[in-house]
C-alpha cells in the first residue's frame, strides 16, 4: 500500500474513533449543555440540601404504587424551608407551570452528575392552597438556564404534586451521567459530618442568628419583640438580637455585629422599660464562615462553625486552602472576655 494511503487512513480511522466514543459520554444531552466533557468524580461531593438540616432515612428503592420504586431520598422539613443547591451547576429545568408531579428544579451539576428537587412549594404561606405560584416556589432569579453555585438557595420545601397527602418534604435524586440514579443516603449523610471546612455550607446553615444558635418558638412564653428584630435603647450604643425564643442576645462588640450585619438601617430604638421586659439571652458569635478568629492571649487561629463553635487551623497552608494566601487578614481577635462565648470543636486538619 502506497506509504500516503496508508497513513491518511489511519489518520481517519484515529478521529472516527475518538469522535464516536466521545459522543457516548453524556447520552441524556438534553440536559448537559456543556461543551466540554467534565468526567466525574467516583462520588459526589454536596453539601445538604435543605437549610437547617432535615429528618431522613434510607429510603432509596422502597416500593411506590404501581410497581415504581423511590429512587430518592425524601428530606422531611417544614414548609417554605429553603432548598439549597446541593452542587454548583445549570438549571437544566424550573417548569413555569406546575406539573402533575408538582414544581422541580433540575441542575446538571458542575461534577457531571444531575440534581433532581422535587415537590418544591406551591402553596400561599400558612396554608395549604395549591395556589402560592412562582413566587413561594422558587427563589428570586431562579429559572432554566441560571447557573447557581453550592449552598445558594434556589427554592422551597413543599409538597407539591403527588405529595399533597404528605408531609411537607424534599425529594432529593442524584442521577449519574449515564442517567442511572444513585442513592443520595450516603452523600447526605455525609454532607451532615463535614470533615473539612466547607465554607459555603457553612454560612448557608447559618442564616441567621436564629438557625445558628437552633431558636424556635418557646409555647407558653410571652412574647415581647419581633423574632428577627435589631433593637437598642435610647441611652444605651448596645444592639440585641430578638430571637424565636423571645430573649434578646446582645452583640458584644462592632466586629461581631459586622459579620451578620453590613448596616445599622434595620435597629429599632425602644424604650428602657420595653426593654427591661425581654429576657436576656446571651452573646451573639460570629457568624459562621465569614471572618477567622483568635484570642489575645493565644496565636492559634480558629475557623467558626455554627453555635460559636471553634475549629482549630493546625497549619498556616490549611488557613490558605479556605482563605486564600491573604487569610491572615481576614483573622480577628476575640477578647479574652467572650472566650467563654464560644466552644471548641474538631480541628482542621485535611
Amino acid at each position: 500500500m502506497n506509504k500516503k494511503i496508508y497513513l491518511f487512513t489511519l489518520l481517519t480511522l484515529t478521529i472516527l474513533f475518538f469522535s464516536t466514543s466521545s459522543s457516548n459520554a453524556y447520552p441524556d444531552d438534553a440536559w448537559y449543555h456543556n461543551s466540554e466533557i467534565v468526567m466525574p468524580p467516583s462520588t459526589p461531593v454536596i453539601i445538604f440540601p435543605v437549610q437547617g438540616g432535615a429528618v431522613f432515612t434510607d429510603d432509596f428503592n422502597h416500593a411506590r404504587s404501581g410497581g415504581r420504586v423511590h429512587e430518592a431520598n425524601d428530606l422531611m422539613a417544614p414548609k417554605m424551608t429553603p432548598i439549597l443547591a446541593a452542587r454548583g451547576g445549570t438549571i437544566v429545568t424550573a417548569p413555569i407551570i406546575e406539573p402533575s408531579y408538582g414544581y422541580i428544579i433540575s441542575i446538571a451539576g458542575d461534577d457531571g452528575f444531575k440534581y433532581n428537587y422535587l415537590h418544591i412549594n406551591n402553596d400561599t404561606p400558612g396554608t395549604d392552597d395549591g395556589n402560592g405560584g412562582l413566587a413561594y416556589a422558587y427563589a428570586p432569579g431562579i429559572s432554566r438556564g441560571v447557573t447557581v453555585t453550592q449552598g445558594q438557595v434556589i427554592a422551597y420545601v413543599g409538597d407539591s404534586g403527588n405529595a399533597e397527602d404528605t408531609a411537607p418534604h424534599l425529594h432529593f435524586e442524584i442521577i449519574s451521567p449515564d442517567g442511572t440514579a444513585i442513592n443520595p443516603y450516603p452523600y447526605l449523610v455525609a454532607a451532615l459530618n463535614i470533615s473539612d471546612y466547607n465554607i459555603a455550607a457553612i454560612q448557608a446553615a447559618s442564616p441567621n442568628i436564629n438557625f445558628d444558635r437552633g431558636l424556635t418558638v418557646q409555647a407558653g412564653v410571652e412574647v415581647y419583640c419581633s423574632p428577627g428584630a435589631l433593637i437598642r435603647t435610647p441611652s444605651v450604643s448596645s444592639i440585641y438580637y430578638c430571637g424565636a425564643d423571645g430573649k434578646r442576645y446582645v452583640f458584644p462588640n462592632a466586629q461581631t455585629y459586622a459579620t451578620w450585619y453590613s448596616d445599622f438601617s434595620g435597629v429599632t430604638t425602644i424604650s428602657l422599660e420595653e426593654m427591661g421586659m425581654i429576657m436576656l439571652g446571651g452573646n451573639v458569635t460570629y457568624r459562621p464562615g465569614v471572618k477567622l478568629v483568635k484570642i489575645q492571649t493565644d496565636p492559634r487561629v480558629y475557623a467558626v462553625n455554627k453555635n460559636g463553635t471553634l475549629r482549630l487551623m493546625i497549619t498556616p497552608a490549611i488557613a490558605d486552602k479556605y482563605y486564600g494566601a491573604n487569610w491572615n487578614k481576614q483573622v480577628e481577635d476575640i477578647p479574652d472576655a467572650f472566650f467563654t462565648n464560644y466552644k471548641i470543636g474538631a480541628s482542621i486538619n485535611n
